[in-house]
């Protein structure tokens, strides 16, 4: 049996809009047509999806599961479409902001190599919302923190300090330690939070933002301490005292497993280089 992509979406949209009138406006369709839709789709699944309820729809046993069986299909139909139509454009690279600065030169170069001519795009964005663009089709490969229950691979780690303003970095540490985070959902976040209780450092948070420019802005300005990859303008790192040293935070690639070892290689030459 080959179910028509048109009578999966005109069957959605009514479980979405609660009625066929509303479907078609949503899809630019006519009444009649998502209504043939309906009795063509009927026909094929061989059970009734709607009953009558008042002057709307109401779902049918049978049309509760077909929604969620159908749902998940139409999803990985579209997925499929996206990917094949980037095959003749730009493949899609995902990164976390983290990356900019330390690491992304190379990771770009060891991307654009592996991809032969093709031209390359990037997507900075936060982790989960990078896997979740992978799993939809419009990234093809991602380098994150957080990864949820996706599938990926390790590719190796990032290096990060805790970083201030210059005066806060000089000084004893308060306590409790004003904190400057991501928002969470934030794997950067709960490792600053373990490192903070590893080393016996009561907090309180000083300023969260949901970008690396609103805790760069935040810690530049005097209101207390992050653990960044980099730090940026006017921020120095915490070279004495609990703080000091290096924290690491393991990488994940979502998507094309082919960039995994090319990825791996810029970060243990990274690793060595600060190393040295």
């Amino acid at each position: 049996m080959d179910l028509d992509p048109a009578h999966l979406r005109s069957f959605l949209a009514i479980v979405r809009y609660g009625g066929y009138h509303r479907a078609a406006e949503a899809l630019h369709l006519t009444q009649p047509a998502v209504s043939r839709h309906m009795r063509r789709l009927e026909e094929q699944l061989g059970e009734p999806l709607f009953a009558k309820a008042g002057r709307g729809v109401d779902l049918t046993p049978f049309g509760e599961r077909a929604a969620t069986e159908l749902t998940t299909a139409l999803d990985a139909h579209d997925r499929a479409i996206a990917r094949l139509r980037r095959d003749d454009g730009p493949f899609v690279l995902g990164a976390i902001e983290n990356l900019a600065d330390p690491l992304l030169p190379a990771i770009l170069a060891a991307v654009r190599a592996r991809l032969g001519g093709r031209d390359l795009q990037l997507r900075v964005d936060r982790s989960l919302e990078l896997v979740d663009r992978v799993a939809r089709g419009d990234v093809d490969a991602a380098i994150v923190i957080d990864h949820g229950d996706a599938p990926v691979t390790e590719i190796g780690a990032i290096a990060l300090r805790w970083w201030a303003a210059p005066a806060l970095a000089a000084a004893e540490l308060p306590d409790p330690l004003p904190l400057v985070a991501y928002d969470p959902p934030c794997g950067l976040r709960e490792l600053a939070l373990g490192h903070l209780r590893a080393v016996g450092l009561a907090h309180r948070f000083a300023a969260q933002s949901p970008h690396l420019s609103g805790v760069h802005a935040a810690v530049r300005h005097g209101l207390g301490y992050a653990l960044l990859a980099a730090g940026g303008d006017g921020l120095r790192p915490v070279v004495s005292g609990r703080l000091a040293g290096i924290q690491h935070a393991p990488l994940f690639l979502a998507g094309d497993p082919a960039l995994a070892e090319p990825l791996r290689a810029v970060l243990r030459l990274r690793a060595l280089s600060a190393a040295a």
